[in-house]
Order: structure tokens, then C-alpha cells, then sequence
């Protein structure tokens, strides 16, 4: 619920070369781990989507745009699969270094091929927060950690009051495990 409007899933991508400073997700920078083939990773979304009734999915990471190329694959079948649900992306990346082309991929692809590869992204998205994490310019705004980043909504699905407050959301694990996720208002050390 803290990363987008209602109950949403979460799909973290590994991979980030960006290296904002006091990143919140510093375990998702390694190009590490197993690579999971597009259909698998659609195929886990749509049942755990499914199983939890959430209403949207939001893409995080890691720099989801360092994989562009499978993510536009996974955006446009998991549009087709479930018209009807909120799709929602965070990237460092500002929108214009996007529009341009002018972000990192895996397969070095030239420019104007990761322009038109944001744009089949863009055109599978509700809403996307841009712009790296600047620790030094925290924001309250809903979405944002810093006051560079902007919220972009690219479809009629949501307004800007469905993104009215920040959020934060705290998991005891039965260990006793505690995890902190979302958007903790100014002031509240994490």
C-alpha cells in the first residue's frame, strides 16, 4: 500500500548503477543472483496479483530501466493479461535522460532503440516517479524521497489525489525481523 495507490504488488528488479547516496534498496546494486526468464516472472506477478486481489504492481529495484528491453516485454503481456490494474514504475532516471534514450542498459543498445524502448514502457504505465534519490533534499510529496524526483501520471487511471500522503509500512517477522518500507515523513529515522 506504500507504493502506490491501493494494495499493490511489488516486483524489485537487481541491477543499479546509479549509486545514489544513502540509497534506500543498497542489496538491489549487484547484477547479481539468477536471471528468471520474462514469462516466469510474468507468470509469478499474475498469480501473486491474483492470490493477494491487488489492484496495481509497481516496478522497483534496483534501476528497472538497466533491463529496459524484458521489462517492456513483461509490461505489455502483463497489460494484456490484467487490463484493469494499476501499473506503476520508479526510476533514477529523469524524465528527459528517458524521452532521450539517455539511460544504461545491459544490452548497450543505441539511443534511439532505448528511446522508442521507453516509450512501449511509458505507454504500459499509469504513473512513474523519475530522478535519482539526493539524501541531501528529502521531500514529504507523496512517492518521493527527494524534492527532484517527480511524479508522472501517463494515464486517466489516477489522479494526483489518489498520491495525497506519504506512507510508511513496518513487518515484524515472526523472528522478529523488522522491515521498514515506503516514504517514512520527515524527521522519522529509518
Amino acid at each position: 500500500r506504500v507504493n502506490g495507490p491501493g494494495l499493490r504488488t511489488v516486483l524489485f528488479v537487481q541491477g543499479c548503477s546509479l549509486n545514489c547516496r544513502k540509497c534506500w534498496n543498497p542489496q538491489t546494486h549487484a547484477f547479481s543472483g539468477n536471471e528468471i526468464a520474462v514469462p516466469a516472472v510474468l507468470d509469478r506477478l499474475l498469480a501473486h496479483v491474483s492470490h493477494e486481489r491487488a489492484s496495481g504492481v509497481t516496478i522497483s529495484g534496483g534501476e528497472p530501466m538497466e533491463q529496459a528491453e524484458d521489462l517492456a516485454v513483461l509490461l505489455v503481456e502483463l497489460r494484456k493479461a490484467m487490463p484493469h490494474i494499476s501499473i506503476g514504475m520508479f526510476t533514477g532516471y529523469s524524465s528527459q535522460e528517458l524521452v532521450k534514450g539517455v539511460f544504461r542498459t545491459r544490452d548497450r543498445s543505441h539511443r534511439q532503440n532505448r528511446a522508442d524502448v521507453w516509450r512501449s514502457i511509458r505507454n504500459c504505465l499509469d504513473f512513474a516517479v523519475t530522478g535519482r534519490y539526493n539524501a541531501r533534499e528529502p521531500s514529504a510529496d507523496p512517492l518521493r524521497s527527494s524534492r527532484n524526483q517527480q511524479l508522472h501520471l501517463f494515464s486517466t487511471r489516477h489522479t494526483e489525489s489518489d498520491f495525497d500522503q506519504q506512507a510508511v509500512e513496518i513487518s515484524i517477522s515472526a523472528s522478529g525481523l523488522t522491515a521498514i518500507t515506503g516514504f517514512p515523513t520527515l524527521g522519522i529515522p529509518v
